[in-house]
């Protein structure tokens, strides 16, 4: 199981590395989304959070109109959604502040489908006016278009500023820094080499002194500091640590640029990403100095299953050893349900360890990807009396309904976002809730039918063509198995 990104949990915990104190889980809340192309991701999302109030703006009447009946067909109740662009938004908002209420958060992904200038405009206005203070507005954008449009940046804005003997040293500090982006572009490389075997950094610079110079990451820090708004971080965790994120050759000579106004554009051409998720915060900014303060409220869990979380990490040429005791007594609870830090000291596993130890290695986990922040105020039921599962709300259980053909998202009230879930797993699920534990492979068996009419979608799920009883007993078991427990623990199904 993955949750999807930009949750609220998600969002508070990576502006909490940054020092902004955090939205405790269970405070009400606001969330708008002013580029909704995924309604049923968005009403999914507020299934997941019950305490929140949920917008979104979708492009015209008909997607509004779909997207309404989409929620109430899943009985989701604390999601509304507006037809209109986001320049329509604003003025709608200038005109009656009380159309959405005041924000605790703000999303807008425009990485796939650029939004016009006045649009982008609206949208920045909407963070400024409509965020409270401490507010996070996560921006998702392209910050280059081309491949070496981030070199091409970095270079025309430094290399004019510097003499013969800084140039040169320019020259091998764009190798440190472009390992990632060299290593694809070979014929780059090699004229950088030559460049600085000759100490010709002119012939270089040459290179890129043609065509539009533009990062759309310098742009969006010139536009949003005015706001009042103050960058907090990414919303891909591990991109907030550099020695997970960035190539160690390259881990000094971007430290020695931390104060400048360029520092993230150079950060973009180290990690040779075309692609931003920013959080910003509204000013001004709520800090905290105590780690029970940023931290103390979060949920932690881990959705894959035990075997596949493995002893150590590689990243960045860096090893992380996860074989530690401490490591490994983390895993075990966290893989069999989401606890908190609070909750591991209380565990007989967590006797004996500090707080600021647990927190540590709570933050390595979820910087790997391997553990998640959650919301983690659903009281799980009684999983000894699991005969009859059912699924948990309206949202989820939909799939009762449903066709299933490939991965779907579910609501949970645990991780308090979406979780994909696979097409395998929701029709074993499925199944559970038709017919019980005893009566599933019967409940299962016309569902394989139908999928074996289809080879492609059938081999996502079995690996014969044609299903019978003892295969859908098989996948039962083995699902079951698997997952029945996390299912439970993350309020996905509850007992009859």
């Amino acid at each position: 199981m993955n949750t999807a990104p930009t949750s609220p949990v998600s969002l508070s915990y990576a502006a909490a590395l940054r020092g902004v104190k955090p939205r405790r889980p269970g405070e009400n809340f606001t969330y708008a989304d002013v580029a909704c192309t995924d309604s049923d991701l968005l009403t999914c999302l507020a299934a997941s959070n019950p305490e929140g109030r949920f917008f979104g703006l979708v492009a015209d009447d008909a997607a509004r109109t779909k997207a309404e009946e989409q929620a109430r067909q899943r009985d989701v109740k604390n999601v509304t959604f507006v037809a209109g662009s986001p320049r329509n938004l604003a003025a709608q908002l200038d005109a009656n502040p009380n159309l959405v209420p005041i924000l605790d958060y703000l999303v807008c992904d425009e990485s796939v489908t650029a939004l016009a200038p006045l649009e982008r405009n609206a949208v920045f206005a909407i963070a400024e006016k409509n965020l409270k203070p401490g507010g996070l507005f996560n921006y998702k954008y392209r910050a280059y278009d081309r491949d070496d449009d981030a070199l091409r940046f970095v270079i025309r804005e430094f290399a004019p500023e510097m003499d013969g003997s800084q140039a040169v040293e320019f020259l091998g500090e764009l190798k440190k820094l472009g390992s990632d982006f060299l290593a694809k572009h070979s014929d780059v490389a090699a004229k950088l080499d030559a460049c600085i075997a000759q100490k010709t950094p002119d012939d270089f610079f040459s290179i890129y002194e043609s065509g539009e110079s533009r990062s759309a990451t310098f742009n969006t820090l010139v536009a949003l500091n005015p706001r009042g708004m103050i960058y907090a971080g990414d919303s891909d965790l591990p991109s907030n640590y550099l020695e997970l994120s960035v190539p160690p050759q390259a881990q000094d000579v971007i430290l020695k640029c931390r104060t400048n106004p360029l520092y993230e554009s150079v950060k973009d051409y180290a990690l040779n990403r075309p692609v931003r998720s920013d959080i910003w915060c509204r000013g001004p900014v709520p800090q905290a100095t105590e780690i029970s303060d940023l931290f103390g409220g979060f949920t932690y869990g881990i959705t894959r299953s035990r075997e596949d979380v493995p002893a150590s990490v590689t990243v960045q040429g860096k090893t992380i050893d996860l074989s530690s005791q401490l490591y490994v007594k983390l895993v075990d609870l966290l893989t069999l349900m989401p606890a908190s830090v609070g909750d591991f000291l209380a565990h007989p596993d967590g006797k004996g360890y500090a707080p600021l130890e647990v927190v540590g290695a709570m933050q390595i986990l979820v910087a790997l990807g391997i553990a998640q922040p959650m919301r983690g105020l659903h009281e799980v039921t009684n999983i000894s009396s699991a005969s009859q599962p059912r699924l948990v709300g309206g949202f989820n259980q939909h799939l009762d309904k449903t066709a299933v053909t490939g991965r779907l998202w579910l609501a949970s009230p645990v991780a308090g976002g979406a979780m994909l879930i696979s097409a395998r797993d929701a029709l074993v699920m499925q199944a559970l809730g038709r017919g019980g534990l005893v009566n599933s492979v019967s409940a299962l068996m016309p569902e394989l039918q139908r999928l074996a009419k289809n080879p492609a979608q059938a081999a996502a799920v079995m690996d014969v063509a044609e299903p019978t009883p003892e295969v859908a007993r098989s996948m039962i078991e083995d699902v079951v198995t698997k997952s029945l427990v996390q299912w439970y623990a993350y309020g996905l199904l509850e007992a009859a």
